[in-house]
């Protein structure tokens, strides 16, 4: 089958697309045959060993020293169930899915096995592949944080980086939440921003929301460049700050700090599991979230969604298509 894989760090140039070994199924495994994937900012930041300052020795001990330990990236897929083991039973061959190998990643290849009891869900009646994989990236990150967070109705949300792939799901799912939504982005992307339910659209070319005066309830920082020391003031007493990206300091800062939702919690491995995915699915069915692809490229053509990925001005997903 064919896979694309990196042999060292570096720029969207060292991936390649090889041939390798389809897999086989394991006896509680299922086989996928991906049909459509996304390349996002955590591939891209793997891909360039691009960490948040502090942690590049540790990303490297998990990642690998000089080059990834698991040469196929990609960390989530959406496609058929080719074939199931022999103890498989909530599965059947022809069954669309959405899934994920969490940290293992291999999403970026032609098939992928998943245990059955791992990330897997069902992919609901008129979603597209394209469409089910460009919710799971925002989407497991937004109801993760928004938990450990624990937004109320009626509670003001700021999403800074609202029209990125995690702000665009944020968006949707704190107004699903009940929460009064105001979104941070580019003049270019106010539209899509408020298409998706932001109450309001901030343009940071032209304010600053930290020195503005006004304060919120949550605060949930996607970009990198509001840390909580800056943004302090733009919480209300008792308001949260969602660190989604944040460096080794102040994710430390942030452990001894009950305002301060830190990434170790919502980038826990074990949020990508089947009932977020299910959960995902069940909005997407029901019209609560829709999701958002900057565009779209053949599998031939990945290096070109890395380059668009690492341009910083993407709105939405990547999504890459195998068929």
């Amino acid at each position: 089958m064919k896979a694309a894989v990196i042999e060292r760090y570096g720029p969207p140039e060292v991936v390649r697309i090889v041939e390798i070994p389809k897999p086989v199924p394991a006896d509680n495994e299922v086989l996928v045959r991906v049909r459509a994937t996304t390349v996002n900012s955590g591939d891209a930041r793997v891909r360039a060993m691009r960490v948040p300052r502090g942690v590049g020795l540790l990303a490297r001990l998990q990642l690998g020293v000089s080059r990834p330990k698991q040469p196929v990236p990609g960390f989530e897929a959406a496609g058929t169930i080719e074939a199931v083991g022999k103890d498989v039973t909530r599965f059947k061959p022809g069954e669309r899915v959405v899934a994920s190998r969490g940290f293992g990643f291999g999403c970026h290849a032609e098939y992928i096995t998943v245990a059955e009891d791992g990330a897997l869900a069902a992919i609901p009646e008129g979603t597209s592949d394209a469409e089910a994989v460009a919710l799971l990236f925002g989407g497991i990150t937004s109801l993760v944080f928004f938990r450990l967070g624990d937004v109320k109705p009626g509670e003001t949300v700021l999403i800074n980086g609202a029209s990125g792939a995690v702000g665009v799901l944020a968006v949707q799912i704190a107004r699903h939440l009940g929460a009064t939504v105001t979104g941070v982005c580019s003049a270019a992307n106010a539209e899509l921003v408020r298409s998706l339910g932001a109450d309001r659209v901030i343009d940071y070319a032209k304010t600053d929301f930290a020195t503005s005066g006004e304060t919120w309830d949550v605060i949930m920082e996607n970009v990198g460049n509001a840390p909580f020391s800056r943004v302090e003031g733009a919480l209300k007493p008792g308001g949260r700050y969602l660190m989604v990206i944040g460096d080794l300091f102040q994710m430390i800062g942030g452990m001894f700090n009950k305002r301060v939702i830190a990434p170790a919690g919502g980038s826990d491995e074990d949020a990508v599991n089947a009932e977020n995915f299910a959960e995902l699915m069940r909005l997407a069915a029901a019209g609560t979230i829709r999701p958002v692809i900057d565009s779209t490229y053949p599998f031939g053509e990945i290096v070109e969604a890395h380059r668009r990925v690492d341009t910083g001005h993407k709105a939405g997903s990547v999504v890459v298509l195998l068929d």
